[in-house]
C-alpha cells in the first residue's frame, strides 16, 4: 500500500469512532503547572549501544497518555485500521518498530468514543519538550522527548510518516477537531514527533 495513500487515509480510520458514536469533544485547556513528566512508575532507560529493535506494546507520557499498542496494517480500502477502543493505540506495522536504526516509529490512537476522551486526547496537552516511554515487546523501554507539534488538514498527512527510511524517531497521531458532522469525522489530525533520548527519568 503506497505511504501516500495510506496518509490520505488514516483521519478516515481515526474518525471511524466518532463517526459511529455522534461523540463532539471540547479538548481542555492545557494544565498549568504541568512539566511534561511521565506517570510515576517509569525509570528505566536504555543506555549505551542501541538496543535491538522490538514491537511497541504500550506508551505512556505525560497528561494521561497510557495505552496499550497493537500492531496494525492497512484496510481493503486503504485506511489504518485503528482498534475501535480507544484505549488501545495502533503501530504501523510496515514502519520501524521500536529501537530501529531509521525510520518512524508510528503509533495512532482515536481520540474518543461514546465513553468519552481516551488517552490518546492527552496528546493536545503534551508540549514541546515532553518526555515519552514505549515499551517494546522486548520489555525495554525507550524514551523520546517531544520536538514539534503539527496540525494536518485531512487527507494532508505527509507520506514520509509511513516508512523505515530516513533518521529514527517517534510520532504520535490522534484526531483533533473541529468535528464535522456532516462528513462524520474529524477534519483535522494532530502529529507529534519526537526524537529518542537516552537520559533517564525519574
Amino acid at each position: 500500500m503506497a505511504s501516500h495513500r495510506l496518509a490520505a487515509a488514516l483521519m478516515t480510520a481515526c474518525g471511524l469512532s466518532a463517526a459511529a458514536t455522534g461523540w463532539l469533544i471540547s479538548l481542555p485547556p492545557p494544565r498549568t503547572g504541568d512539566t511534561g513528566a511521565l506517570p510515576t512508575g517509569v525509570h528505566r532507560a536504555v543506555t549505551g549501544d542501541r538496543e535491538e529493535s522490538s514491537p511497541p506494546v504500550r506508551v505512556q507520557g505525560p497528561a494521561g497518555l497510557d495505552a496499550a499498542v497493537v500492531p496494525v496494517a492497512a484496510r481493503p480500502d486503504g485506511a489504518l485500521n485503528l482498534p475501535q477502543d480507544s484505549r488501545i493505540g495502533g503501530w504501523w506495522a510496515l514502519g520501524a518498530p521500536a529501537g530501529a536504526a531509521a525510520g518512524t516509529v508510528l503509533i495512532a490512537g482515536h481520540v474518543d468514543t461514546r465513553q468519552g476522551l481516551g488517552p490518546f486526547a492527552a496528546l493536545h496537552e503534551t508540549r514541546v519538550g515532553a518526555r515519552i516511554a514505549v515499551t517494546g515487546a522486548d520489555a525495554e523501554v525507550r524514551f523520546y522527548q517531544v520536538t514539534a507539534r503539527r496540525t494536518y488538514s485531512q487527507q494532508k498527512l505527509p507520506p514520509d510518516l509511513f516508512t523505515r527510511t530516513g533518521s529514527y524517531r517517534l510520532v504520535l497521531i490522534t484526531c483533533a477537531g473541529p468535528y464535522n458532522r456532516a462528513s462524520g469525522g474529524y477534519e483535522k489530525n494532530l502529529v507529534l514527533y519526537a526524537t529518542p533520548t537516552g537520559a533517564p527519568i525519574t
